[in-house]
């Protein structure tokens, strides 16, 4: 799902929070939450993005070059993205030493821009991100190109699979229907929902400042530094 990213310059995106809404009971109140410790310590040697396109034109480069850089940011090891079939990609069994996300562009099969989750495989998790891109090419404008909209989907559907954001900063569009996952209060995260308080703040974000939202806000950088702190220290064993 893509946020982008009128408010007049300056504006604050405190002042366009949305409210905090409860999570589901049993949620996780304390560090490191829930968030994904195979994808934000370095428990082995690489990440690789598989990409397939099932559906619609092909992706934009750029975007999954820009979303490889994030993830081995915050995984803490190389991580690269390859066509399925081609060069380097899987083939009839799964790399141990490799923590694999599966990126399917599938144009109109799925209504929205993204979806995430994740899925065992050959006895293994794995990660899939499943992409709407020919709905990007109807957003797209000199104000936001593409890329970047693609960008901010994959962006986006990544920091669900991080397990991103945790309960004190998190809402529920529905609640208490949780079926449509958490998103964050902040509308300069990618995280958030389009709602139209983010959508203005988008607007004049990308407008007046040509900023796009490319990382998590700060309070979602607070609480992966808090998870990975808590790993450190604790030293628990990767499972």
């Amino acid at each position: 799902m893509v946020v982008l990213a009128l408010c007049a310059p300056g504006c604050a995106a405190s002042s366009l929070r949305e409210r905090v809404t409860p999570f589901p009971p049993g949620t996780p109140h304390a560090v490191p939450w829930q968030l994904n410790r195979e994808l934000l310590q370095p428990v082995n040697k690489r990440i690789q993005f598989v990409v397939e396109i099932l559906q619609g034109h092909l992706p934009e480069p750029e975007a999954l070059d820009d979303l490889v850089r994030l993830a081995a940011r915050y995984g803490e090891r190389p991580a690269s993205w390859v066509l399925s079939g081609g060069p380097g990609a899987p083939v009839r069994a799964l790399d141990p030493d490799t923590t694999y996300v599966f990126i399917r562009y599938v144009g109109w099969r799925i209504p929205n821009f993204g979806l995430s989750f994740a899925q065992q495989f050959a006895g293994r998790r794995v990660y899939l991100i499943e992409i709407n891109q020919s709905r990007h090419r109807r957003w797209r404008s000199s104000v936001l190109p593409e890329r970047r909209l693609e960008e901010q989907t994959l962006v986006h559907e990544y920091g669900h699979l991080l397990g991103l954001p945790p309960y004190d900063h998190g809402y529920f569009q529905r609640y208490p229907d949780f079926s449509g996952g958490a998103h964050c209060v902040n509308p300069d995260c990618p995280l958030t929902k389009p709602t139209l308080r983010s959508i203005l703040f988008g607007i004049g974000n990308t407008a007046f400042r040509r900023r796009f939202l490319e990382d998590y806000c700060a309070q979602c950088r607070r609480a992966i530094e808090a998870a990975k702190a808590y790993w450190r220290i604790n030293g628990q064993p990767y499972i």
